[in-house]
């Protein structure tokens, strides 16, 4: 009976520390808890780059800056929205780098397979885009950043929706991002 209360309990303990977040770009769905948005909503649209693109990352609204947790911890830190989508206009730019919209990543898959995935994206744009994760990796830093274990992006453009998996793992680059397609 216990087990049964505790566990019609934990999917309200964990939808109570998460904390919507809107700005004209996107929206984050910030977990408190796990310092990392459970997901981040957005529309990648073409247009012509405007901002240049921002000199770090910040925090806003009393979250935590967690540059200090991601120093020396070996991972990126991985825009969720990323910022050459919007880079259409300065604020959108700015807010892109808010730490609402990242979680840590390996830098092959951030600067890769990850990257390859966001241009992609932009070659069909306009497309409506959600980025989330997948298990608990470890947690980095001071304020324990939570690491995921799979990065998750889901993409609609037309009559078309594409679902794509990836490893946090250094090895991730060793096949194109198309490898990892949900089918």
């Amino acid at each position: 009976m216990i087990k049964l209360i505790i566990a019609l309990l934990f999917p309200i303990i964990v939808f109570s520390q998460q904390t919507k977040i809107v700005y004209p770009g996107y929206t984050s769905y910030y977990n408190v808890a796990t310092k990392i948005p459970d997901s981040v909503i957005w529309m990648c649209k073409q247009h012509i780059k405007v901002a240049t693109r921002e000199p770090g990352f910040h925090s806003t609204g009393g979250r935590p800056n967690l540059s200090k947790d991601y120093a020396h911890s070996g991972y990126d830190i991985g825009h969720n929205s990323d910022a050459s989508d919007m880079n259409g206009n300065k604020i959108d730019e700015y807010n892109s780098f808010d730490f609402c919209n990242t979680f840590p990543q390996l830098p092959n898959l951030n600067r890769k397979t990850w990257l390859a995935l966001e241009n992609r994206c932009r070659q069909i744009a306009p497309c409506k885009v959600k980025v989330s994760w997948k298990g608990i990796k470890l947690y980095i830093g001071i304020d324990r950043v939570a690491v995921p274990q799979y990065c998750i992006k889901e993409i609609w453009y037309g009559k078309t929706y594409e679902k794509y998996m990836m490893p946090n793992e250094d090895s991730v680059n060793k096949h194109n991002f198309d490898y990892y397609k949900i089918k």
